[in-house]
């Protein structure tokens, strides 16, 4: 299956006082949850659904755990987590002042695994083999371009609700 975009406006101008046209991906229907992932991968092995469901919530018991002890965890095939920190501007002058109340925020980064071709091209993981068709191709007569309501982030370039949010990928500056 494909994965489906739509064309976006930008809601600010570029220096030349036009708003671009981007493609933004679409979400269909309800996200898959663990028990589903569970089902899916129960039918691609022998175990059961409740087995790999069992696995997966100890796969990340085992990871938080892992994480928490300032590990990196790579899974091969997939990619690595590491836990980040931000500091958010509190900086101190002294070495020796530097304390955890500086930390303003905390989160699991996840990097996907990826390989490189002898002529240095990288290819990731999970997005090797990707195809791309329009919601039209897919929707038919369903959808209107004008419909500002169906899924995909929200107003901003880059997606999500914040300016270049961490939820889509950010708009191609060539285009």
């Amino acid at each position: 299956m494909p994965l489906i975009y739509k064309p976006y406006q930008a809601n600010i101008a570029n220096k030349a006082g036009q708003k671009l046209y981007y493609p933004r991906l679409v979400k269909f229907s309800k996200m898959v949850n663990t028990q589903k992932m569970a089902e899916l991968i129960a039918e691609k092995a022998s175990l059961t659904p409740g087995d790999v469901h069992n696995v997966i919530r100890n796969l990340m018991s085992v990871m938080r755990e892992q994480l928490l002890n300032s590990r990196t965890v790579r899974l091969e095939g997939l990619g690595t987590f590491t836990m980040i920190a931000k500091a958010g501007g509190k900086g101190v002058v002294l070495e020796s002042k530097v304390s955890s109340s500086q930390i303003v925020s905390l989160r699991c980064q996840f990097t996907p695994e990826y390989t490189r071709s002898a002529d240095g091209v990288t290819t990731r993981a999970l997005t090797s083999g990707v195809e791309f068709v329009h919601v039209k191709d897919v929707a038919g007569g369903f959808v209107d371009d004008d419909d500002k309501n169906h899924s995909g982030g929200g107003d901003n370039p880059g997606g999500g609700s914040t300016p270049g949010g961490d939820d889509d990928e950010a708009p191609d500056p060539t285009v």
